[in-house]
């Protein structure tokens, strides 16, 4: 049974609680959907749940996107292409992303078929979107491509830079979506269905070839407007960035009959067949030593270099490596009485209705049962599965509620649901691969209709030649495409340092498309800020990572790793490679975990539960806490950085749900998986930061100003203005500019442990001086063991500090290594510190003085002669707590000495009364006095045995936890003006570098061809500041303004020239302060 689960969370605060999902709440929840009834909505969808769009295409509204959620970055098109020719150069198929090692010249899908002409005849169409100058044909009158368009309303175009709709970019949605309801606008239309997330980078548009006017063919009787082949195609990409899939790109093309002519499976009568075309460069582009091969066992054609060194101009260490184009999903024939599949069930279709609940068989999949007859393999589960067309349920974020359609929790599968339809992959009796051919570069143009359609025959497989520039094409018919009919094809590129490790990609993109592209989820990424200071940079992020839903394992969070570069690519973070030398990850310089008992190495190797494992294991973390934030003070003021915070799951291992680490019992064991991180360059230009991404670059702050601050002492500790807690709190300042001129009051809560005088901290709060109630009554954390924690950290972050509690707990150890006479006394006593042999020992939490009198005089305080404190003895010594002065009761043992006087083998004992109606008091800590003895051991002689003197002092020195008796107050100031003038702030600005040599490191550098940034920076400059540049000769340069405390110069002039090398000089005009002259130099 696999169990679900969900979080609960304050308002204010990072507290989670978790609450497992019982079968029996499973089970009340599918009565509760059973009952639920709503009239069906009405839509223009065909049998699979696809909506024919009646919109025509438009190529105005061809746009494209740089892809890059995993290792694999491309620039895609929505008019059906991976890559642009020679307009993407070095853009499309990069492998490693990054580094403008581009594999791919252009990828299109196509539709072809053989059709009856009007006026007699057969002619070969081929509808598709490749766009490079040899097959570019134009229609003469309108001068549209006679090719795949876009048509409108699948992202928002009314953006800068409009770019495909993508999950990671809700920028790009539309308002509304077509064939949608209100419920969908603003939100994910996913290929699982609203806001699924299944992949961590999806991107999706639709297209038609309404515009393919080549040939006098009419698809649609009823709209003689409509060309080509009357096909709409519904296009799906997804990225993992899982370590298994993350050199895996997958295309996934839906193609629907929206005409009237029917297509089939009998080559004289409109046969139709799907498939790719590709142009590609394992060597980049224009290279002439591809070198390919194809395996028909594994669907795949791959290439690599066959000199294996590649043409790129960066990165020329990292080798060309290996492609793979790997065929995943062809259409399948529902109608002609055989297993084409060979899964042992005939005629299967992702089409069938849910039909009748009948005994029958499973195919290989399972024995036979009772099913419905359109799960012909029998997986779809009215407990999970059952949650509407819209594939979102009551378990999912932001659930809108049940379908407006009736379809949720009517107990019967429907289109959209998981493992039925359109949404398994194995309901579709699939004919295969057909053909393969590669034929050389320029010699089998896709514009060539009768030279594809006699390659792509079926049972037509060529072999590629060696060491030449060719293109790949993939086949795969006839079939069978009525009118309103929907069929799939889907593909996808492999990529690997070598050939094993290709093949290792390609057998995981496999089970990814078998398990219908449903593949272990990384917990959402953190949202990231980071803020330069002076010589530092301190990082931000949000915790809404740890309330991520993995489908298959459950609420998984387990932690989060910070990574550095100073490379946008993050090409400079230190790679930890398998045992094959592929790198896997980036060395993190942090990390932070779930206090879990998960720590060390996890125990699966990534590709084990593949059956291929790489001899390398996810490193968990060591039990350290969650924390969300970090300060970098290893940084060079003026130097961009660049950083990603992921965070991970905890996979999944044998024994997890026996140890608690994983809600879900039973499941498929995995490695973890981290939240993809990038940030987008287009020709050298970043255009887009994931939101686990930022850049940053620390600086001198303007001179004329004082930074926010809190008043601590040097180890940052806030001021105790009431009680007696040995424990500390540190304030510490995470963003200056957050801090506010308020007073803060810290105070504590505790319950009773095992008596009355022992507690453990239980709770604590935080009020600001405007009555402003920040933490209340928090629960202090507890560990493993289920008891409170001595130390944990509570940030709050709006108010740009955090604070770090370190408590106190009472043990024999430690007071006894700290209790003693103080320095100024003059007894040579020794002591001995124990506790009362109790089982378990009574621990006081307190701080006691034994002051000394004067024995001659009057006595000063009274003891206990026994437990039951009737009868009193005078002493003449006082026993008070530290701080309060409150006399605590104790029973003076003075064994046969003076009466009342402290002396050797005297002994106090410290007790209580545990309840009021006790009639007995009870012991704690025993102070034993002992003779002195010598450094040897031995005893010293009576005369010199010097007793306890009037003022001597000793001190009990237990630790004391928070308690409602404490209370800490700080202040904080926030950042304002100085008020400081003069020609000292003026002395202190700086040129930087001085002279400039031709390059300087602060310069960034994510471009992949020229020259790049060039940067002076003038520092240590007063807030508002101008500065004019002049060259030697006094022309006028370039005037800059800031604010900022620095201010940078490009190197160019005010006409946008490239300033000479040469001396010049500045004037900086600092605002309410004064002027200042210096001069610099930039040298060849």
């Amino acid at each position: 049974m696999i169990y679900n689960q969900f979080y609960t969370t304050t308002a204010m605060h990072h507290r989670t609680y978790i609450m497992s999902f019982h079968p029996i709440r499973i089970l009340l929840f599918a009565a509760i959907m059973a009952v639920l009834a709503f009239p069906a909505a009405t839509a223009q969808n065909n049998d699979t749940g696809v909506y024919v769009d009646p919109t025509k295409s438009d190529r105005d509204f061809r746009t494209r996107l740089n892809m890059a959620g995993n290792n694999v970055e491309t620039i895609i098109n929505n008019f059906g292409t991976i890559g642009s020719g020679n307009a993407s150069i070095n853009q499309a198929g990069v492998w490693p992303r990054g580094t403008g090692h581009g594999h791919l010249h252009e990828m299109t899908g196509w539709v072809t078929s053989r059709v009856d002409m009007p006026n007699g005849g057969r002619q070969v169409i081929v509808s598709n979107g490749y766009g490079d100058s040899q097959s570019n044909v134009q229609d003469p009158e309108t001068g549209v491509e006679w090719k795949f368009h876009p048509k409108p309303g699948y992202y928002d175009p009314t953006i800068d830079n409009p770019r495909i709709a993508n999950q990671l970019d809700p920028n790009t949605w539309p308002d509304s979506w077509p064939g949608k309801d209100a419920s969908w606008d603003g939100q994910w239309n996913g290929f699982f269905g609203l806001n699924q997330f299944n992949a961590d980078q999806e991107a999706y548009y639709v297209m038609d070839d309404y515009w393919n006017r080549k040939f006098q063919f009419y698809p649609n009787a009823n709209d003689s407007s409509k060309r080509g082949l009357g096909m709409q195609v519904s296009v799906r990409l997804f990225q993992w960035s899982q370590a298994l899939a993350n050199n895996i790109m997958f295309m996934l093309y839906e193609v629907t009959n929206t005409g009237t002519t029917s297509y089939s499976f009998n080559m004289n009568d409109n046969p139709i067949f799907f498939g790719g075309y590709t142009d590609v460069n394992p060597s980049g582009a224009g290279a002439t030593d591809d070198a390919a091969a194809f395996n028909r066992m594994e669907n795949i054609v791959y290439g690599w270099s066959a000199t294996g060194v590649g043409l790129w101009n960066q990165f020329r260490e990292i080798p060309p490596g290996y492609i793979g184009w790997k065929f995943l999903q062809s259409p399948g024939i529902s109608t002609d009485g055989i297993d084409n599949d060979g899964d042992g069930l005939i005629d299967e279709s992702q089409e069938s209705p849910a039909g009748e609940y009948v005994f029958g068989p499973c195919g290989i999949y399972d024995d036979p049962q009772f099913r419905w007859e359109g799960d012909e393999n029998c997986n779809w589960n009215p407990l999970t599965d059952d949650v509407g067309s819209d594939g979102i349920g009551p378990l999912d974020p932001n659930w809108p509620g049940p379908d407006p359609d009736g379809t949720e929790g009517n107990g019967r599968p429907d289109q959209g649901e998981p493992n039925f339809g359109r949404l398994d992959n194995a309901e579709s009796d699939q004919i295969g691969l057909t053909s393969f051919f590669a034929p050389l570069f320029g010699t089998v143009l896709i514009s060539d209709e009768e030279s594809m359609w006699n390659r792509m025959q079926p049972g037509f497989f060529d072999i590629p030649q060696q060491a030449v520039n060719q293109y790949w094409i993939f086949g795969s018919g006839p079939f069978e495409l009525q009118p309103g009919q929907t069929e799939r094809f889907s593909t996808c590129f492999v990529f690997g340092a070598n050939e094993n490790e290709m093949f290792r990609n390609a057998q995981v993109a496999q089970r990814i498309y078998d398990a219908d592209y449903r593949f272990a989820r990384p917990p959402l990424p953190p949202r990231l800020q980071a803020i330069p200071g002076d010589g530092k940079v301190v990082l931000v992020w949000d915790e809404v990572a740890e309330f991520s839903f993995d489908p298959i394992y459950g609420f998984d969070f387990e932690g989060y790793r910070v990574i550095k570069a100073t490379d946008p690519r993050f090409r400079d973070a230190k790679d930890i490679t398998d045992a094959l030398g592929t790198p896997r990850f980036k060395v993190s310089i942090a990390q932070y975990d779930l206090i879990n008992d998960l720590t060390g190495p996890h125990p699966l190797q990534l590709g084990e539960e593949i059956g291929a494992p790489t001899g390398i294991h996810y490193y968990m973390g060591n039990d350290t806490g969650l924390r969300h934030y970090y300060i970098d003070e290893d940084v060079i003021n003026g130097r961009e950085y660049y950083y990603a915070v992921v965070s991970y799951d905890h996979g999944y291992y044998d024994d997890f749900f026996e140890r608690g680490i994983s809600q879900i019992e039973n499941s498929f064991n995995i490695s973890p998986s981290e939240s993809p991180a990038s940030i987008t360059l287009e020709n050298g230009v970043i255009t887009r930061f994931d939101p686990n991404t930022a850049a940053a670059r620390p600086n001198t702050q303007p001179t004329d100003v004082d930074e926010g601050r809190i008043d601590t002492d040097s180890q940052n500790r806030i001021t105790r203005s009431e009680g007696y807690t040995t424990g500390q709190v540190q304030a510490i300042t995470v963003a200056q500019d957050l801090l506010k001129d308020l007073t803060y009051e810290l105070t504590f809560e505790q319950e009773e442990t095992k008596t009355s005088v022992e507690y453990a901290t239980s709770t604590y709060s935080l009020t600001d001086s405007e009555g402003n109630i920040l933490i209340d009554r928090e629960p202090v954390p507890r560990t493993l063991a289920n008891v409170y924690s001595n130390n944990w950290t509570h940030e709050l972050l709006d108010e740009g500090f955090v604070l770090i509690f370190n408590n106190r707990r009472p043990t024999l150890s430690n007071t006894q290594l700290t209790s003693g006479w103080t320095s100024d006394s003059k007894t040579n006593l020794r002591t001995s510190i124990e506790l009362f042999p109790y089982d378990p020992p009574i621990i006081w939490p307190i701080n006691v003085v034994i002051e000394v009198f004067d024995p001659t005089g009057e006595p000063v305080d009274s003891s206990f002669r026994t437990t039951t404190g009737r009868v009193k003895d005078p002493v003449w010594f006082k026993v008070y707590e530290e701080g309060s002065e409150e006399n605590v009761n104790f029973i003076f043992n003075s064994q046969g000495t003076t009466p009342g006087v402290i002396d050797t083998t005297n002994s106090i004992n410290l007790v209580f009364r545990n309840q009021p109606t006790d009639s007995r008091y009870t012991y704690s800590w025993t102070i034993r006095f002992l003779t002195p003895t010598r450094a040897d051991g031995t005893t010293l002689p009576p005369e010199q045995v010097i007793p306890p003197q009037p003022g001597d002092k000793f001190i009990l020195r237990a630790e004391v936890p928070f308690s409602e008796r404490d209370k800490f107050v700080f202040r904080t100031s926030s950042t304002q003006p100085s008020g400081e003038t003069g020609k000292d702030l003026l002395d202190k600005i700086r040129v930087v570098p001085n002279p400039y040599v031709a390059a300087t490191i602060t310069e960034s550098r994510p471009f992949l061809s020229g020259r790049g940034e060039r940067r002076i920076e003038f520092r240590n400059l007063p807030a508002r500041s101008k500065i004019r540049i002049y060259t030697a000769s006094g022309v006028f340069v370039r005037q800059i303004e800031t604010d900022m405390g620095v201010a940078v110069w490009n190197l160019r002039t005010k006409d946008d020239l490239e300033a000479a090398f040469g001396l010049y000089f500045y004037h900086v005009e600092a605002e309410g302060i004064g002027e200042k002259v210096g001069k610099f130099a930039i040298i060849n």
